[in-house]
C-alpha cells in the first residue's frame, strides 16, 4: 500500500483518509454528484438547513411544487431524514453492504475508516423543500419552494468512504460499476491492496525483519536476533527509528503498513 508510515515517539501509524482515498481511486469508474448530494442531505437535511424536507419518486415521476403541498396525501414519499438510508432501502430503491469497519485500535490507522457499497436498484430522484409559516406556528405551513433537485440517481452499485473513531466523516463517493457488480469482489479487492493490519520493519543496514499484526507494537523477528517493543524504540527521525540488533551500529529501520 503506497501510503506514508508515520514514526514518531508515541504513534505508528497510516493515514486512514490518505487510504480511502486511493480506494476509492482504484474502484472509480465515475463520480456521483447526484447521490453525494441526497447522502449529505440524509446526513443533514438540506446539507445546513434543518428546516428542509426531502422527497422521493421514480425517475419518471415528475415532482412539482403542487406535489409537495401539505395538503396533498397523495404527493410523493417525504423521506424520514433520521433513517432516509433505511427509508430508501424499504421502498426497494436501492440496498447497502458493509465493506470495511475498521478501527484505530485494532489496525495500524490513525482512525477508524468505513466503507460502504451502496446498490441502487432503479432509479430515482429526489427534491428538497422547505416550508414556511408566515401567519401562524401551528397548522399547515403558507408557502413552499422546492430548493434542491440533485438529479436521478441510476442503478449501480456506488463506493462510500468515511473515517473517525467515534463519528464519520464523509471522504468520498463513486460510482464503481454496475448493480450486478460483485460486492464481495469488492472487499478481497480492498483487503488486498489495503492491509491495515500488518506491519513489516526492515533495516536498512544490517537487513534485519520485523513483523507485527493487528496494531500490536511488538514485533516479532523474521530475520534478526530478537523481538523488539516499538516503544522501546530510539533515536525516531519521522519515518525511521536506530536497529535494535546489537552489532548493528548505524542502521535505520523503516515500517511499511500493508
Amino acid at each position: 500500500m503506497d501510503v506514508e508510515t508515520r514514526v514518531d515517539r508515541h504513534e505508528l501509524s497510516v493515514d486512514a483518509q490518505d487510504t480511502v482515498t486511493k480506494i476509492l481511486s482504484s474502484v472509480r469508474v465515475a463520480d456521483a454528484p447526484a447521490l453525494a448530494t441526497v447522502l449529505q442531505m440524509i446526513r443533514q437535511p438540506g446539507g445546513h438547513d434543518p428546516d428542509t424536507s426531502l422527497f422521493v419518486a421514480d425517475a419518471l415521476t415528475k415532482i412539482d411544487h403542487g406535489d409537495v403541498s401539505p395538503a396533498d396525501a397523495d404527493g410523493p414519499v417525504c423521506l424520514a431524514i433520521a433513517d432516509g438510508m433505511r427509508e430508501l432501502e424499504r421502498l426497494g430503491y436501492l440496498t447497502v453492504h458493509d465493506l470495511a469497519d475498521e478501527t484505530s485500535s485494532a489496525s495500524y490507522l490513525d482512525e477508524g475508516r468505513s466503507l460502504t457499497a451502496i446498490r441502487v436498484l432503479r432509479p430515482f430522484h429526489t427534491v428538497g423543500v422547505v416550508y414556511r409559516w408566515r401567519r401562524a406556528l401551528l397548522g399547515p405551513p403558507d408557502s413552499w419552494d422546492i430548493v434542491t433537485r440533485p438529479g436521478v440517481i441510476w442503478p449501480g452499485v456506488y463506493v462510500r468512504g468515511a473515517v473517525g473513531d467515534y463519528r464519520l466523516r464523509d471522504v468520498g463517493l463513486v460510482y464503481a460499476g454496475p448493480p450486478e457488480l460483485d460486492t464481495d469482489a469488492l472487499i478481497y479487492a480492498i483487503r488486498d491492496e489495503s492491509d491495515v493490519f500488518t506491519c513489516h520493519a526492515v533495516c536498512d543496514s544490517c537487513g534485519a525483519d520485523w513483523y507485527a499484526d493487528d496494531g500490536s507494537w511488538i514485533f516479532r523477528a523474521n530475520r534478526a536476533h530478537a523481538d523488539f517493543d516499538y516503544n522501546d524504540a530510539r533515536r525516531h527521525d519521522g519515518t525511521t527509528v536506530m536497529c535494535p540488533e546489537p552489532l548493528c551500529v548505524s542502521g535505520r529501520v523503516s515500517f511499511t503498513v500493508g
